[in-house]
């Protein structure tokens, strides 16, 4: 486990070649325990000597280090599933996701963050694809806890939200691989304006990191498999339930959320 995510986290770090390796390594990393590095500069289409230097990046003695850190790597998932069950798939994606993320995440963080949401102005949250989606459930919830709050999807109406925040606002930019064009755009304007920014992305250094005060680091589900089609958003909606529980600690966003719930069951 811990390999696993110290190659996430040093991922933009890599040249092109390492990230080949990288990717490799998180897809199959079954494979790669009992892989000659021969054969694995050859499957690759690299050279013996880059995967020594990769294993020696990420903090290994050697390859051979590399696949020992592996083998002993949290067993999180059951080797032997039949990738054509898809049910039993299906939850061995979502406890790598979880799991992976709960190693990655910092609680300081998460209080850091449910702190600057209680004392925002306005709360807004950028999100673009996928990432609307889940902007959309994190406004759903604070709005209902009585935040003032607003995510916003289109590429336009960010910039011109982003011109108009200030230091009173709060802006939460989400982005899986932190190179979303139009929310690293809006961030940067909403820096300069002096609001507060919190990115959620899976890469440290990535764009949307230069213009957040405060990052929150999640597995990027690419890794566990980036070819079949199942909820790319799932680790960002494991921290989102972490911050909405921390936030109902407070008895009056739990009364103010009560009301909601009031509300709806009597229409």
């Amino acid at each position: 486990m811990e390999i696993l995510c110290e190659i996430q986290k040093r991922y933009n770090e890599f040249s092109d070649k390492e990230k080949a390796i990288a990717d490799y390594i998180m897809q199959y990393k079954e494979v790669i325990k009992n892989a000659n590095i021969t054969d694995l500069a050859k499957t690759i289409g690299t050279s013996g000597s880059t995967i020594t230097r990769f294993a020696k990046k990420i903090g290994c003695e050697s390859f051979v280090d590399l696949k020992i850190k592996l083998s002993a790597s949290k067993k999180e998932s059951d080797n032997n599933i039949d990738q054509n069950d898809v049910f039993s798939y299906v939850y061995q994606y979502y406890n790598e996701a979880i799991e992976r993320t709960k190693y990655l995440i910092d609680k300081e963080t998460i209080f850091n963050i449910v702190k600057e949401i209680k004392k925002a102005r306005n709360i807004y949250i950028y999100g673009v694809g996928s990432s609307g989606l889940t902007a959309d459930e994190m406004m759903q919830r604070l709005l209902r806890m009585g935040f003032n709050t607003l995510s916003i999807s289109d590429s336009h109406m960010m910039i011109i939200n982003s011109s108009i925040v200030s230091e009173k606002d709060l802006v939460i930019g989400l982005s899986i691989g932190g190179e979303t064009k139009e929310v690293v755009q809006a961030l940067r304007v909403c820096k300069e304006n002096e609001a507060k920014v919190i990115a959620i992305t899976s890469f440290e250094g990535s764009s949307i990191t230069k213009y957040s005060d405060i990052n929150l680091m999640v597995y990027n589900p690419k890794f566990i498999d980036k070819n079949r089609f199942i909820n790319s958003q799932f680790s960002v909606m494991y921290v989102l339930d972490l911050i909405s529980m921390v936030l109902l600690k407070d008895e009056n966003l739990r009364e103010k959320m009560q009301i909601t719930i009031d509300a709806i069951i009597k229409e």
